[in-house]
This record gives C-alpha cells, sequence and structure tokens, in this order.
C-alpha cells in the first residue's frame, strides 16, 4: 500500500515515541530491582496530522474560499460575499445583483428569484416573476417595466434573509462552479489557480454555446497550444488567459463591449498570481485588482 509522506513522518514519530517510552521503563525497573515492580508505561499515541480535505471541484475548502474571494473582488470590489449587491451597469443586460452578477436580460436573475420562491412564497421578489420572465424571453435589457428602481430596493431586502443567501450560494454552485470544474476534470487541470481561472470565466462569460461563453474559449485555446498534457498546464493556462483577454476587447456580443473592456484586469490580476508562482492558491496572499489592494485570506 502506498503511504503519502505525512503518513511515514508519523509512523517513524510513532515507532521513535514508542521505543522511548519502553526504554524509560526498563531503566526505571533497573533502578529499583529490589522494590515492587515498576508500573507500566505506555507511550502517548500518535496521530498523523489530517491532510486538507478536497472539496468539490478539486478544490480545498481554503483554495474554494479563496477563488470565491476573488471573484468577489472581480465583480463587486471586496473580498466580502456581496449577497445584496444591485445595480444597472448599462451592459446590456439590464440590472446585474447579487453575489455572481444575476443578471435579469438573460435569465439569470429569474431562475435566483424562482428557487428563493421555492423556499420562501412570501418575499419580496416574487411579485417580479412575471416581468422577470418577458425580459428573459425577450432578451431585453430594458429594466423599466419592474420597475429598476423597486427590484433593485427588493433584492437589497432579500439579501438580509439566509435563505436568499443559500440560494444564490446554491445558483452558484450549480449554475458557474460545476460546470467550471467539469471543464477543468475534462483538461485534466490540477493546479487550484487554472480552476479558479476557468470558475471565474464562467461567471462572466457564461456556460453556453456562443462565442463568448467558457466551452469556446477553451477550444479557442486548445486550437492555439494544444490539450494542457500537451502544452504543459501553466502554458496553457497562460494561453488561455491570451485568448480571455482577446474575448474582452473584442466580443461577439456588442452590447457587453464597453464594460467588458473595463474588465481586462481581472484577468491580468489571475496572471500576476500565476508569476509569483502561487498555483496552489496559498494564503494569504495580497493582490491588486483594478488599481486597489487586497488581501485574499
Amino acid at each position: 500500500m502506498h503511504t503519502s509522506r505525512t503518513h511515514r513522518l508519523a509512523a517513524v514519530a510513532a515507532a521513535a515515541t514508542l521505543a522511548a517510552g519502553a526504554a524509560w521503563a526498563a531503566t526505571t525497573a533497573q533502578a529499583a530491582p529490589d522494590g515492587p515492580a515498576a508500573p507500566a508505561v505506555t507511550a502517548p499515541a500518535v496521530t498523523a496530522p489530517a491532510a486538507p480535505a478536497p472539496a468539490a471541484g478539486g478544490l480545498t475548502p481554503d483554495q474554494r474560499r479563496r477563488a470565491d474571494q476573488l471573484v468577489s473582488v472581480f465583480e463587486n470590489g471586496t473580498t466580502e460575499i456581496q449577497y445584496g449587491y444591485a445595480e444597472n451597469i448599462n451592459d446590456g443586460r439590464g440590472v446585474t445583483a447579487g453575489r455572481a452578477g444575476f443578471t435579469t436580460n438573460d435569465g439569470d436573475a429569474l431562475k435566483v428569484v424562482r428557487a428563493y420562491t421555492a423556499v420562501s412564497p412570501d418575499n419580496p421578489l416574487t411579485r417580479f416573476i412575471p416581468e422577470l420572465e418577458r425580459l428573459a424571453a425577450t432578451g431585453s435589457g430594458d429594466t423599466r417595466g419592474l420597475p429598476e428602481a423597486d427590484y433593485i430596493a427588493a433584492w437589497k431586502q432579500a439579501a438580509q434573509d439566509p435563505a436568499f443567501r443559500q440560494v444564490q450560494d446554491d445558483q452558484v454552485d450549480q449554475r458557474y462552479f460545476t460546470p467550471a470544474m467539469n471543464q477543468a476534470d475534462q483538461l485534466g487541470l490540477t493546479t487550484a489557480l487554472a480552476r479558479a481561472e476557468l470558475y471565474d470565466a464562467s461567471i462572466q462569460h457564461g456556460n453556453g454555446s456562443e462565442y463568448d461563453a467558457l466551452p469556446a474559449l477553451i477550444s479557442r485555446t486548445d486550437a492555439k497550444v494544444g490539450l494542457p498534457s500537451a502544452a504543459g498546464e501553466r502554458a496553457w493556462l497562460d494561453a488561455f488567459f491570451d485568448i480571455r483577454i482577446d474575448d474582452l476587447n473584442n466580443p461577439a456580443n456588442a452590447s457587453t463591449a464597453d464594460e467588458w473592456r473595463k474588465s481586462v484586469d481581472r484577468v491580468e490580476c489571475l496572471r500576476r498570481i500565476a508569476a509569483t508562482g502561487n498555483y496552489d492558491l496559498d494564503g494569504p496572499f495580497g493582490i491588486t485588482a483594478f488599481g486597489s489592494d487586497y488581501t485574499i485570506g
């Protein structure tokens, strides 16, 4: 059976402790040959330190937390997840809201509100479902029919409810994190940084069949340098950075062009982490994104 380095070190330590205990017992018995027998000595048990448990998606809990913090910095300018964020950033997608920027024009926000209503029917966002359905069906970024100010206020109110925050977490896992990790598994990516980059791209670009979506970015990267198994994971990731930056500067969806060009530094930030060699996302570490400094813990 293969033993890890941690287990081998623990076994050596345990053997040494047992030997020391036996030697001490023997010495004590020899020191008092005519007296009562020395009590038996039991060496203390040595427990090997537990290795970090991998979480879903091939990341440890600490790595996943740091990936979430990075996304939060890129989306909301803070390492603290912003469940109550809601704003029209004028990117053609209507109102962008919540921890992952759920938008009103494409059904993103609709799915969140429906899921929330399923567990809490009497919530402040339920009344917006008909208009969210219309916006999703037409792909419209026109939020006057919500109306926008009322929707934003209701989202902020709902974010005080732990059930709504849990719904957002679940939606992120189902629609962004898990699809991105499935792609990473298919590619054979093993580093936390590469997986975090696909996760971030999944949130910003989506996982559909569009030219700007994550699967298309991966396909173009493979065409440029080959699979990670051939190019090497670090070289593949660097090429993916290039492909994604090119897409942000020249998106097929013209309505996102202005905002996406402003967001290039979220990719450059991850590239700067790669330049430090911290592919395992060991923390804490500092980053600079969009001109501000943050600590990822």
